[in-house]
């Protein structure tokens, strides 16, 4: 079922400068007083592809770094387009998942891919701290794992997918760090559960979607008493086009996802190409950060994917999230253009919700 966004709404929506479109269903609250930051991480997705607005979008975050340290960036999803890993490389069958279904059997050493470098890796060259890389930690995407179509090459698609989930896994370099198709990152006071989301809309490549719940389950233990969030391509609700993905299969895998994560403070995804802001019904704010290399310019925001979820802000302006938060937990998010100024600020007490706030200076 959508709910449509009241008419209303639509008027705190304004046209600027080309095609951007944004739009502010709600007033926006007083800057907080600054707080000492002691982490940060610029979030961002759907960015592997080698366009011309990817390079704006690269620079604006290596300014931000350079302005201010940051800590990771978190990439969740659609890591090389078109069709993610090359799995027809000499060696590239040999890729398999251990007893875990989740990590690279021991001692694989991946064949040399040039698509990392080239559409993900190297564009990201600028973002550094202290002359060096920012670490970078991603999660699958749809289309790093396609097998159909016209990514249908090497044989039957199960294979294939899970394939490409595998290189995806067993690449290293100084910009790209898959754990497992599943991970928990602690840093400072926060956790971050990244989840291989395409199980949300159906299971694939002989993986589990109860598996994916089991460990989530595990996962958010500690998120009673610290501040967590989910690291998943797919949205648990959003306001674009793939709002039609969410089925009531799609809806009742979200919540089950929900139900064993339990108090988290947000939902950090892709999968739109645009920017979005909204809370969910279980509560949690959901943060689309998908404009990396690829936009939408006549996304209108029409409709949200979940009953009883709420549209907080959308632009089909080019740019990307950052996240920080502060000694005791209260933390901050704001999107920035692809010029690498603010255009949206929220902020929140340590367990929530991210309130729409005016952006400081």
């Amino acid at each position: 079922m959508r709910i449509v966004v009241a008419a209303a709404l639509l008027l705190a929506a304004s046209c600027t400068q080309g095609s951007d479109f944004v739009l502010r269903p709600e007033p926006l609250g007083p800057a907080p007083a600054p707080a000492p930051v002691v982490f940060r991480a610029i979030h961002i997705a759907d960015f592997g592809d080698d366009t011309r607005l990817q390079g704006k979008v690269a620079e604006a975050m290596a300014a931000t770094s350079r302005a201010l340290p940051v800590d990771l960036i978190l990439h969740p999803g659609d890591n090389v387009y078109e069709c993610g890993p090359d799995p027809v490389l000499p060696g590239a069958e040999r890729c398999a998942f251990g007893p875990d279904q989740n990590t690279v059997a021991p001692g694989y050493v991946p064949p040399a891919d040039p698509s990392f470098e080239k559409l993900f890796e190297r564009p990201l060259a600028g973002v550094v701290r202290d002359g060096k890389p920012v670490p970078v930690l991603l999660t699958l995407g749809n289309h790093d794992v396609a097998a159909m179509g016209t990514c249908a090459s090497g044989g039957e698609a199960r294979v294939i997918a899970r394939r490409r989930a595998c290189l995806s896994v067993a690449h290293r370099s100084p910009r790209w760090s898959m754990p497992g198709r599943h991970w928990v990152e602690d840093r400072g006071p926060v956790r971050f559960i990244g989840i291989d989301s395409n199980l949300i809309k159906r299971d694939y490549g002989g993986f589990s979607f109860d598996d994916e719940v089991a460990f989530v389950t595990e996962a958010a233990r500690p998120c009673k008493e610290r501040l967590c969030f989910i690291v998943a391509h797919h949205p648990s609700a959003s306001a674009g086009e793939h709002r039609a993905d969410a089925t009531a299969e799609y809806l009742a895998r979200v919540k089950r996802i929900e139900t064993a994560a339990g108090p988290i403070a947000g939902w950090l995804a892709g999968h739109e190409h645009q920017l979005e802001h909204l809370r969910a019904p279980s509560g949690h704010d959901v943060f689309i950060s998908a404009s990396g290399s690829r936009d939408r310019p006549d996304e209108r925001f029409t409709a949200v994917s979940a009953p009883g979820a709420r549209l907080l802000f959308a632009t089909t302006r080019p740019g990307f999230g950052l996240l920080e938060v502060a000694a005791g937990g209260a933390w901050s998010y704001r999107f920035l253009d692809e010029s690498g100024r603010n255009i949206q600020c929220c902020s929140a007490p340590a367990r929530g919700p991210c309130r729409p706030v005016t952006c400081p200076p």
